[in-house]
């Protein structure tokens, strides 16, 4: 499935990156992605009666280079009193979460990647394997999906991406050291649930076209943190769509239920007092049936900054 493009941006190299640099590790590339000031960013405005909330698309690994942020991004930061992300980012960075999740992730005594994988797609691994600074042995207690998150995020860091610079990081370590107040859409264990939860079988079809993708994923990445830049959302939307066009059960899984479920949250917060910014994945902010898309359909009014 051609899931890559989006699980990065805007799903889960949050929740199991940590896990895996805690793992294994890869030097970072020189190269970077040029920073260009631009007339319009992934951040939309909506007002409520007495405040504002900030809706802000996230990439989860970024560039160095790709800071400072905008003077539109800070200022929206700056307004805020209160921060709602994805999820409880303390609990996320915790080691004993990540302890937990890893426990899940991986095959108790006895099991292995090998043992489960079908023969085909082992030796599709072995052959991607041959010419990587990772080993097969390193991977065989990883469950499917986590070998295919782990050579993931490995390749991104390669290219230069990497999660300690990526915009939720950066926002709630600010907000930390400002007092500032959080709040969450879900909860840790069932943002892991969304993967955890996958079925042996879409977990090594999964594995599969990550093993696949690896080769085109460089330029892909790059057109991603392109379009997140300039505020280009139209081909923010096209990477995505592309990304879940054969898998309509994955896209209402990973995005349409998840955007519907955080509506009633967004409405309380636009009756508050006080300003507040919403950081989330950047796939939930474009196209139909997007968060900007169902508040827009009830009547608000957004700008996108």
């Amino acid at each position: 499935m051609r899931l890559l493009r989006l699980l990065v941006v805007s799903v889960f190299v949050g929740i199991s990156a940590s896990a895996v640099l805690a793992q294994v590790s890869a030097p970072a590339a020189a190269s970077i992605v040029s920073t260009n000031k631009a007339a319009k960013h992934c951040l939309w405005e909506v007002k409520g009666k007495s405040n504002s909330v900030f809706l802000l698309g996230s990439m989860h690994m970024m560039k160095e280079n790709m800071y400072p942020l905008a003077d539109e991004l800070e200022a929206a930061y700056k307004k805020s009193s209160v921060l709602v992300f994805e999820t409880d980012m303390k609990v996320m960075e915790s080691p004993a979460f990540a302890m937990k999740l890893m426990g899940k992730a991986t095959y108790p005594e006895g099991e292995s990647l090998k043992k489960n994988l079908s023969p085909a797609m082992y030796s599709l691994l072995v052959s991607n394997l041959q010419h990587s600074l990772v080993g097969v042995e390193m991977l065989d207690k990883f469950k499917p999906w986590m070998a295919a998150m782990t050579l993931l995020v490995l390749e991104l860091q390669k290219e230069g991406f990497d999660v300690q610079n990526g915009l939720d990081k950066h926002f709630f370590a600010q907000a930390t050291a400002d007092k500032k107040t959080f709040d969450q859409f879900e909860t840790p264990e069932f943002q892991a649930g969304l993967f955890t939860g996958l079925t042996d079988k879409e977990s090594e079809e999964f594995l599969g076209q990550t093993l696949r993708d690896l080769v085109v994923l460089k330029n892909e990445f790059d057109q991603l943190a392109k379009a997140w830049t300039i505020g280009d959302t139209n081909a923010l939307d096209k990477l995505i769509l592309d990304s879940f066009r054969e898998y309509p059960t994955m896209h209402k899984k990973l995005l349409l239920d998840r955007n519907r479920s955080w509506i009633a949250k967004l409405e309380q917060l636009l009756k508050e007092d006080q300003d507040v910014l919403v950081v989330v994945g950047a796939g939930h902010l474009v196209g139909k049936d997007s968060v900007v898309d169902l508040l827009a359909a009830k009547g608000y009014k957004l700008e996108q900054r």
